[in-house]
C-alpha cells in the first residue's frame, strides 16, 4: 500500500513538474516583454532596467527557469546577498530558515507565485485570495444547478427512452459537452442579458457585490450570479444527465425493480425508493 501511494505521489509530482515547465517556456516564447507589461505605457529605459533586475528578467532563460522552480518549490535555496533575486526577503517570501551553508540559506516556504503583471505591487496569492470567495460561490452554485437539473433530466430521459423528449434531452446533453464554455457565456449574455433584458432584468456584465454611490454599503446581487452559474454548470449538467440516464436504464432491467413494480408500487415510488438509490 505504501509503495502504491509513493508511486502515485511520484507520478503526480512528475506531472506537476511537466506542467510547470511547459507553462514557463510557453510564456517566454510568446511575444511581449513582461517588464513592459508591468510598467504599462509610462516606462522609461531606467525603470525598465530596474524592473528586469528586480524580477530576474535580465538573466538567461535557463537561469530564469531555475529561479521559477525555486520560487514554486517549498524547499528553496536563497542567497545572502540583498542584491540577488533569491535573497530571502520577508516582503517577498513567507519562509522559515532551515540552515545555512556558506552564502546560501536553505528555507521551507509557501510557494511564491510572484507579483501580478496587471496589479503592480500585489502578489498573485493576494489576488487569488481576493477572488476566491466569489469563485467558491460561483462554483458551488454551478454544481448545485448541475446536480439538481442533471438528476431530474436524467430520470425523465430514461423514463421516455427513444421518445422525442429523450432525444431532445440527449441533443441538449451532447451540445452541453461539446460547446466551449466561453462561447456559451457570450451567447447567454447576449440573449438573456441584451435581447431579453426587458423580461429577464439580467445584465450582460456585473459583479456579485455592488457598492452604493457613497461607497459605504456593499450589497450582494444574486441576479448577477444566475447567468455565470448556469453557463459554468452546463458541462457538468450534461455529464450528470448521461450518467443518470445510463444508470437508470441499466437498473430498470434488474429483478428488484420488476419485483417492486409487481407489488403495485407507483412508478414514482419505484424510481424514488429503489431505482435512484
Amino acid at each position: 500500500m505504501l509503495s502504491y501511494f509513493l508511486n502515485k505521489a511520484f507520478y503526480a509530482l512528475l506531472t506537476l513538474f511537466g506542467v510547470v515547465t511547459v507553462i514557463f517556456f510557453l510564456f517566454n516564447v510568446l511575444p511581449g516583454d513582461p517588464a513592459q507589461m508591468m510598467l504599462g505605457q509610462n516606462e522609461d529605459s531606467e525603470q525598465l532596467a530596474l524592473v528586469k533586475q528586480k524580477y530576474g528578467f535580465d538573466k538567461p532563460i535557463g537561469t530564469q527557469y531555475l529561479y521559477y522552480l525555486n520560487d514554486l518549490s517549498p524547499i528553496s535555496f536563497h542567497s545572502n546577498s540583498p542584491d540577488d533575486y533569491t535573497f530571502l526577503s520577508s516582503n517577498k517570501y513567507e519562509a522559515s530558515k532551515l540552515f545555512t551553508i556558506g552564502n546560501t540559506t536553505i528555507a521551507f516556504k509557501f510557494p511564491y507565485l510572484r507579483e501580478s503583471f496587471t496589479k503592480q505591487g500585489k502578489k498573485v496569492t493576494q489576488v487569488l485570495a481576493e477572488t476566491l470567495p466569489n469563485t467558491f460561490v460561483l462554483a458551488t452554485s454551478a454544481i448545485i444547478i448541475a446536480m439538481i437539473l442533471g438528476v431530474c433530466l436524467g430520470v425523465v430521459s430514461a423514463l421516455f427512452k427513444d421518445q422525442w423528449l429523450d432525444k431532445a434531452i440527449q441533443i441538449f446533453s451532447t451540445l452541453g459537452m461539446s460547446v466551449p464554455s466561453f462561447f456559451s457565456a457570450i451567447l447567454f449574455a447576449w440573449f438573456f442579458g441584451y435581447v431579453l433584458h426587458e423580461y429577464t432584468n439580467l445584465e450582460m456584465t456585473g459583479s456579485l457585490y455592488e457598492i452604493d454611490d457613497f461607497g459605504e454599503t456593499k450589497t450582494i446581487q444574486w441576479k448577477n450570479l444566475i447567468l455565470p452559474a448556469i453557463v459554468l454548470g452546463i458541462r457538468p449538467l450534461a455529464v450528470v444527465i448521461q450518467l443518470m440516464r445510463n444508470s437508470l436504464l441499466e437498473v430498470f432491467n434488474q429483478d428488484y425493480i420488476r419485483t417492486a413494480r409487481a407489488k403495485g408500487l407507483s412508478e414514482f415510488n419505484v424510481i424514488k425508493n429503489h431505482a435512484v438509490k
